[in-house]
């Protein structure tokens, strides 16, 4: 194991300080022991998260190592445990600990002692819960952290192969029992899927290190193929623009465009854009419309006038007044004051309050927002009329202008300008005939 641990991970044939995370587990334990024997500089660092009750004791027992063997220990008592979203909690807490001990003790790199069956347990959990492609790359062997970089050179080897080490070099480890627990998902992929893919394979931890390597190489040779693309984008005063000419050809190459896209700027938007969205902005970007703006969270924007493609933060009007989605069977209170039905019926409203009947087939969910530069309505076959020009058509008051919702489908057709006027997309109340009405009624307080 010692000959293959340091074959493959070259990095720690140097003389550099070494930042080993220990948890007194058995794979942590494994590791410290195999730098140990190898003589390298090394110091320990261990995170008490005060989770179960043994933890206390687990930390002693790492002092107390410490001391006999000589290395370096640096503790950190995790004071007040979250009680929410605990794993990705502790998980900050270890990490943060560790690159303020790295940078304090002068340390250049770290080791952490994952191994593949953790890798092997990752990429089946982001398999199953969605992700990209970066993210389905799986565990990093390096990557740079801190003020240096992280190695984890126990990839190569399966658990059952650390655990025959340990029993031969009778190292001492300590087994965590919440590792047992099927409350989380790793622990169900551990022990109810992953035995049953090592049935199917025993060759499948290696071939899950191959395909990790190759996801880990496509990724830079894609950017490389897009270079050009993505060198086009530009940083404006809202966010950043691109031209219909930018955008690649081919939808796949489309894909990881926008996914390089929205990486490169989530740093500076803190918008993490998910899967669905891209999929989702692939597919109206290929729909026939000229104009068209989707929400992606966080008060941003995606949209499309005519040859440009922009992110962009949401003006301050929207921000103020909101934009919403309206799907099926669902009432929504917008404005304070105003009240929103999508409904499905055979019959003419009864109810008081301003109707758009709507076709079966209209793409939901609806948007309802405030009016924007640019808009248009059609109202009829052959008429699309700006919006703004409507109102000055038909001698609206400035302040009812401003009060208008815009009602668009999600192909970013406008099918109603509430309550004012119906497009010619809403079709003609017919009793023999089930359709869609949106309700609108504006409530007076008295």
């Amino acid at each position: 194991m010692e000959q293959v641990l340091f074959r493959k991970n070259p990095e720690l044939q140097t003389d550099q300080k070494i930042l080993v995370a220990v948890s007194t587990g058995v794979d942590s334990m494994v590791l410290l022991h195999l730098l140990e024997q190898a003589g390298l500089s090394v110091g320990v660092a261990h995170v008490d998260h005060q989770l179960r009750a043994e933890s206390k004791d687990e930390a002693e027992f790492l002092r107390d190592y410490c001391k006999r063997h000589k290395l370096p220990f640096y503790l950190n008592v995790w004071q007040q445990p979250a009680k929410k979203n605990i794993e990705a909690s502790a998980r900050k807490v270890r990490y943060d600990f560790f690159e303020e001990i790295m940078e304090a003790e002068n340390y250049s790199l770290l080791v952490t002692a994952h191994h593949g069956d953790d890798q092997l347990e990752t990429m089946v959990m982001r398999l199953a819960q969605g992700g990209s492609l970066a993210s389905h790359s799986g565990i990093a062997r390096k990557q740079i952290f801190g003020t240096g970089s992280l190695l984890r050179p126990l990839l190569s080897f399966s658990k059952d192969e650390i655990y025959h080490y340990a029993e031969e070099k009778q190292i001492t480890y300590f087994e965590d029992i919440t590792n047992q627990s099927t409350d989380f998902f790793r622990n169900r992929m551990r022990h109810n899927v992953i035995p049953e893919l090592k049935k199917e394979n025993p060759q499948i931890l290696q071939h899950v290190q191959q395909f990790q390597q190759q996801l880990t190489w496509a990724e830079p040779l894609i950017k490389q193929a897009l270079k050009e693309n993505l060198r086009n984008i530009r940083q404006t005063d809202q966010g950043w623009s691109f031209s219909t000419e930018t955008l690649p050809d081919e939808r796949g190459a489309r894909y990881y465009f926008l996914t390089s896209f929205f990486q490169d700027t989530e740093g500076q938007t803190g918008l993490a854009v998910s899967q669905r969205q891209i999929f989702g902005l692939l597919d109206q970007i290929q729909r026939p419309v000229s104009q068209w703006t989707l929400d992606l969270g966080k008060n941003w924007l995606f949209a499309r006038r005519y040859q440009q493609f922009s992110l962009e933060k949401k003006p301050t009007s929207i921000l103020n007044e909101g934009i919403f989605s309206l799907v099926e069977n669902q009432t929504l209170t917008i404005g304070g004051a105003e009240k929103v039905t999508l409904r499905k019926s055979t019959k003419k409203p009864e109810i008081n309050g301003y109707h758009v009947p709507l076709p079966l087939d209209i793409e939901l969910p609806l948007t309802i927002r405030r009016r924007q530069s640019g808009d248009r309505m059609r109202f009829s076959a052959t008429l699309k009329k700006r919006i703004n020009r409507y109102f000055i058509d038909q001698k609206i008051p400035a302040d009812k202008r401003n009060n208008a919702w815009v009602v668009e489908d999600s192909l970013g057709e406008i099918v109603a300008l509430l309550p004012f006027a119906n497009s010619y997309l809403s079709i003609a109340v017919e009793t023999d005939r089930i359709h869609y009405i949106l309700d609108y009624m504006h409530q007076v307080s008295k």
